[in-house]
């Protein structure tokens, strides 16, 4: 029988128990790093387990530091990184020096939606200006956690991109 003080959270009606102790929550490597919580589905009786940190944003969102209509503004923005397929070294870290240009270098063409989704970004990215692009960028598109200082850069930054988005709010 289990301690009183390690006893996990149940609720009071026997059938969601028993429900919620027989379903198929995915791999233990899957909420290794992340919490879940049980949601009910339209299927009566049917619970879905939904990670609670999927993203270094729902963490910042979970400790009030960030707003849900600003995590949302930063899956938007990171949607579209995505969806551009933009590589991470392209977005790294921006050094005004030239390389040398390989000739027989081949970079691979993007399609149409990806160069859409990249414009979006890029606008984004430019309505942000410089002083907060790299802590959007760190923490949205590399899920980079935050350092302390850079915390207000990226609020005000994840503000600017709700204005930007028209999301509601200013």
């Amino acid at each position: 029988m289990a301690s009183r003080s390690r006893r996990a959270p149940v609720s009071s009606d026997k059938r969601f128990r028993k429900i919620s102790s027989g379903g198929d929550h995915g791999t233990p490597e899957r909420w290794q790093h992340s919490g879940r919580a049980l949601e009910l589905t339209d299927s009566a009786g049917v619970l879905a387990a939904r990670a609670t940190e999927e993203h270094i944003l729902d963490v910042l969102a979970m400790k009030r530091l960030l707003s849900q209509l600003q995590v949302e503004a930063g899956l938007r923005l990171k949607a579209d990184y995505h969806a551009a397929a933009i590589a991470a070294h392209v977005t790294g870290s921006y050094s005004g020096a030239a390389r040398a240009r390989d000739f027989f270098y081949a970079a691979p063409e993007r399609t149409d939606a990806q160069e859409a989704a990249y414009r979006r970004w890029k606008k984004a990215v430019c309505e942000l200006g410089q002083p907060y692009s790299h802590a959007v960028i760190a923490t949205v598109c590399h899920d980079e956690a935050p350092l302390p200082r850079d915390l207000p850069a990226l609020q005000d930054g994840l503000e600017k991109l709700v204005a930007w988005y028209k999301m509601g709010g200013k």
